[in-house]
């Protein structure tokens, strides 16, 4: 009977080990469960086992994949690795508790519990501690480093490398978030796609507070770090666009794009800016609408551009370009050039030129160093200046001549027109003008507005000066037109005669002028009508003179007559 038992329990031994190959196992426990599994390699105390019919397996540690049935082509390291999963093949798990409750295929999961609750996920790689911890169903994800995508259960197809990297993340997918915490926040708030999803951040911190927002693209150091659930926003660069959605609104900071180390730092709740450069910033925390490009911009309103080196603009609905260009609260404004300037009184202007300055409305800019003080005024020329209002300066005092193919054309539409009268002195004040020629001292002018011409313009200068000029003395036209007390628009007599010129505009002097040929006309009509009743009294003298001659005549002849009968009559 012995022998009979002796000999089953060898059979069975035998054909128990010959259902199963190239197993090896060492240690309590390990292996235990095997039958027809082949090629595994089990080491560690109850090191895979319960695996019965799988192969191909690796199962190193203490545990380690205690639960698997059928599997193969796993790899399992580590203390209590993968030790409830009961099925899964082509996994790689390596770590003290690493993918403790996995069941999927296709894993890798390498650290100390990395992906310790995924289950039916699959397509995952989980490197560092506690990486995808929480994961359950999320599928095709990448999480490097410890506690990158702490919390993700089932959001897909994300990518976390980097300390804490999407830890929040719970179901936000198509995340992209390289560096230590970056998308910190992501998809924490258990809302569906695409809130949570599809965001970029790469860089220490960037975009770490996103939460629902979607569609952003953080690159760079902190960049984006305060956005909560602002959506299509771009940063690239060092803490560029750091205070963006700071309020946590769900309604704005949306479409902003900044390029560069801090730029747009400041703007929390500002929606559709584009930036460019670096320190390039608003001074205020609800700026819209702006364009701007240039180191150090300080942007001071909405819906206003501003490009240049430390460009400032303050204007709402203005556009300033030029390094250093400052737009002080000028609305619906265009500034161009180097260091030109609009003050807060210059709405509805425009300026092109460096050094240009404008302080009045409605006005019109253009030319090196050119100024207008007035409102609705001119200056077009180098270093051209309008003091006045509605008044329009074109050239400076190097320009020689000015001219077109045809003539001016004023307004003068007499239905626009009223208070007409008939006052205009003529020869009266043409009598008193004194008619001259002269050379211009530009050099004396230049001095009198204390600005100093271009190297440029010393040779105009001098042909200017050389030239002869004829024309009248303005100050002794505003006296004359004084002494009729004559408001003679002809004049222009500056408000400040320390700071402004005097000039003329010759063109006024044709009213006078024609006043004055009526009445020389006058004159002479009324001399013709004198010599023409004088001409007729003559007539009637000489008519008269000729009546008289002639009955002179009649008398002579009678008294001859008479005569000569007398002398008959007496010889009788």
């Amino acid at each position: 009977m012995k022998k009979i038992l002796l000999s089953f329990l060898l059979l069975t031994l035998f054909f128990s080990l010959s259902a199963q190959t190239g197993n090896e196992t060492l240690g309590s426990g390990a292996g235990a469960s095997i039958t027809s599994g082949d090629y595994n390699v089990m080491i560690g105390d109850s090191a895979g086992y319960n695996v019965s019919t799988g192969g191909y397996g690796v199962y190193l540690g203490y545990r380690a994949g205690f639960s698997f049935d059928n599997d193969w082509d796993n790899t399992i390291i580590g203390a209590y690795a993968a030790t409830n999963s009961t099925t899964g093949t082509d996994n790689v798990i390596i770590g003290k508790y690493a993918g403790y409750n996995n069941s999927s295929t296709d894993a890798t999961f390498v650290g100390t519990q990395a992906g310790y609750n995924n289950t039916t996920g699959a397509d995952n790689t989980f490197i560092g501690e506690e990486a995808g911890y929480n994961n359950t169903t999320g599928r095709d994800n990448t999480f490097i480093g410890e506690d990158a995508g702490y919390n993700n259960v089932d959001g897909d197809d994300n990518t976390f490398i980097g300390s804490a990297a999407g830890r929040s993340n719970v179901n936000g997918s198509k995340n992209t978030a390289v560096g230590n915490e970056a998308l910190w926040d992501v998809g924490n708030t258990g809302t569906t796609f695409p809130f949570g999803s599809a965001n970029t951040a790469v860089g220490d911190s960037a975009g770490t507070d996103v939460g629902q927002g979607y569609y952003n693209t953080f690159i760079g150091q902190s960049a984006g770090a305060a956005t909560e659930h602002a959506d299509f926003n771009t940063f690239v660069g060092a803490k560029s666009g750091w205070d963006n959605n700071r309020n946590n609104d769900a309604s704005n900071a949306n479409r902003n794009t900044y390029l560069g180390f801090k730029t747009g730092y400041s703007n929390r709740a500002g929606e559709d800016n584009v930036g460019m450069g670096a320190f390039a910033d608003f001074n205020n925390t609800n700026r819209s609408r702006t364009t701007f490009i240039g180191a150090d911009i300080d942007i001071r309103g909405n819906d206003l551009i501003a490009i240049g080196y430390s460009a400032d603009n303050n204007g709402q609905y203005s556009v300033a370009i030029g390094n250093e260009i400052d737009v002080d609260a000028s609305s619906s404004s265009v500034i161009i050039g180097y260091k030109s300037k609009a003050t807060n009184a210059s709405n509805n202007s425009v300026a092109i030129g460096a050094l240009d300055t404008i302080t009045g409305a409605n006005s019109i800019v253009i030319g090196y160093n050119a100024k207008v003080s007035g409102t609705n005024s001119i200056a077009i020329g180098n270093q051209a200046s309008v003091s006045a209002d509605n008044e329009v300066y074109i050239g400076n005092a190097s320009t020689s001549s000015i001219g077109g193919v045809v003539n001016w054309t004023a307004a003068s539409d007499g239905r626009f027109k009223s208070g007409i009268t008939e006052n205009v002195p003529g020869l009266d004040f043409i009598d008193l003008l004194r008619p001259v020629t002269y050379h211009f001292d530009t050099k004396e002018m230049f001095r009198f507005y204390r600005v100093k011409p271009g190297e440029n313009m010393e040779s105009s200068v001098q042909e200017k000066d050389k030239q002869v000029y004829s024309g009248f003395v303005a100050q002794e036209v505003a006296e004359a037109a004084s002494v009729l007390n004559y408001n003679f628009s002809g004049v222009k007599i500056p408000l400040d005669p320390e700071k402004e010129m005097y000039g003329l505009r010759y063109a006024e002097f044709v009213v006078p002028l024609v006043k004055a040929t009526q009445e020389l006309h006058k004159k002479i009509k009324d001399q013709e009508h004198i010599i023409a009743s004088q001409q007729n009294e003559i007539k009637d003298y000489k008519e008269t003179l000729l009546n008289l001659s002639q009955r002179l005549e009649v008398l002579e002849t009678n008294y001859q007559m008479e005569k000569s009968t007398a002398g008959i009559t007496a010889k009788q």
